[in-house]
C-alpha cells in the first residue's frame, strides 16, 4: 500500500522528531516510525467507514421522508440506488475489513455535521445526478460514483480535513495517497463479482519494509558524519544557519544514496528535491539540488557510491 515516497516522508518526520530530542534512542525512534506507518494504514479503513456513514445518512433521510405526516410521492417512492450501492454493500460485509475495524475499535466520533455536508456536496454534483437518473445501473456504475466521491468531494471537504488534523497531525498530508489507494482497490470489486477482494498490506513487499526501517536507522547512525560532509560542501555557508529541515533532508538523501545500492542516484535526488518543496522553505529545492550534485560528484570520485541491480543502466 505505502509508496516509497510516503515511506521517505514518514522517515523524515521521525528523523525530525528525533532531532528535537523527542526520543533518546534509535529503538524508540523506530517504534515511533512503526506507529506512524500503522496510523497511515488505519486511515485507509477510516475512509471506508466514512463512506458507510454517508450511505447510512442517506438511508436515514429516506426513512424520515417516509415517516412524514404528509409524505409526498417522492417521499413514498424514493430513488434508492445510492443506498443500494453494491460496492458499499460488499465493503460492509468484508471479513478482513470488519476484523480490522473491530480489533482496532475504529469509529468516527460525532461525524454527523461532516457527513451531512459531504453528502450534500455529493447530491448537488452532476455526477451524482447522472448516476441516480441513469436508466440502467451496474456494479461499475456503483464503483464510479464512489470513485467520484473520493477524488472530487472528500479532498475538498474542510470538515474532513479539520477532523483528520484533530486525530493525527500527519493525516492531512496522507489523505491524497490513501484516497488513490482506495480508488485502485475499489476498481477490483466488479472484476471479482462481489467476492471479497484482499485488503492491501501496509507494505507492498518485504523490501519496502526493510527500506523504511534501515533508512531511519542509518540516517540516525550516520547523522553526525553526514552533517560534516554537508558542511564541507556549503562553501561560505554556516551550516547552523541552514534551515533545520534542509539539513535533515540532505542527511537522509545522502544516507539513501550511499547505503541503498539498488536505488539510482537520480531517483534519490529527485525524491528529496520533491520532499523539500513540501516540507521546507520556498528556495530549498534549488539549494538541495545543487548541494546534492556537488556531494554526489565528490562521493563518486572517492569511490563511496556503489550501485548494482536492475534499473541502474547509466549509473557510474
Amino acid at each position: 500500500m505505502l509508496s516509497r515516497r510516503l515511506i521517505r516522508i514518514k522517515v523524515l518526520q521521525t528523523l525530525y522528531a528525533y532531532s528535537k530530542k523527542s526520543y533518546s534512542t534509535i529503538n524508540q525512534a523506530e517504534k515511533e516510525l512503526k506507529t506512524s506507518l500503522e496510523r497511515t494504514y488505519q486511515l485507509f479503513f477510516m475512509i471506508i467507514l466514512l463512506i458507510r456513514e454517508i450511505l447510512d445518512y442517506a438511508a436515514e433521510k429516506i426513512e424520515l421522508g417516509r415517516e412524514k405526516k404528509m409524505p409526498s410521492w417522492e417521499d413514498l417512492h424514493p430513488n434508492t440506488r445510492f443506498i443500494e450501492n453494491r460496492l458499499i454493500r460488499d465493503l460492509s460485509h468484508h471479513p478482513a475489513i470488519e476484523r480490522y475495524v473491530r480489533n482496532h475499535s475504529l469509529s468516527w466520533k460525532e461525524p454527523r455535521v461532516m457527513v451531512k455536508n459531504i453528502y450534500r456536496k455529493l447530491v448537488e454534483s452532476d455526477a451524482y445526478k447522472k448516476y441516480m437518473a441513469a436508466e440502467d445501473n451496474n456494479y461499475k456504475d456503483d464503483v464510479r460514483i464512489i470513485k467520484y466521491l473520493l477524488s472530487e468531494i472528500l479532498p475538498e471537504s474542510e470538515d474532513l480535513l479539520s477532523t483528520l488534523e484533530e486525530q493525527s497531525i500527519y493525516w492531512n498530508d496522507e489523505l491524497e495517497l490513501v484516497l488513490s489507494v482506495l480508488i485502485r482497490y475499489f476498481e477490483q470489486f466488479p472484476l471479482k463479482k462481489g467476492k471479497a477482494v484482499p485488503v492491501p498490506s501496509l507494505f507492498k513487499n518485504e523490501e519496502d519494509k526493510q527500506f523504511a526501517y534501515q533508512l531511519l536507522h542509518k540516517s540516525i547512525l550516520y547523522r553526525d558524519d553526514y552533517k560534516i560532509l554537508i558542511k564541507d560542501h556549503t562553501d561560505n555557508w554556516d551550516v547552523e544557519r541552514i534551515a533545520k529541515m534542509d539539513i535533515l533532508i540532505l542527511i537522509q538523501a545522502v544516507t539513501e544514496i550511499i547505503h541503498f545500492p539498488e536505488i539510482p542516484v537520480r531517483v534519490s535526488i529527485n525524491e528529496y528535491i520533491e520532499l523539500s518543496r513540501y516540507y521546507s522553505t520556498p528556495k530549498s529545492s534549488v539549494f538541495i539540488n545543487g548541494l546534492l550534485d556537488k556531494i554526489v560528484s565528490d562521493l563518486r570520485k572517492d569511490g563511496k557510491i556503489h550501485k548494482e541491480g536492475k534499473g541502474l543502466i547509466g549509473e557510474i
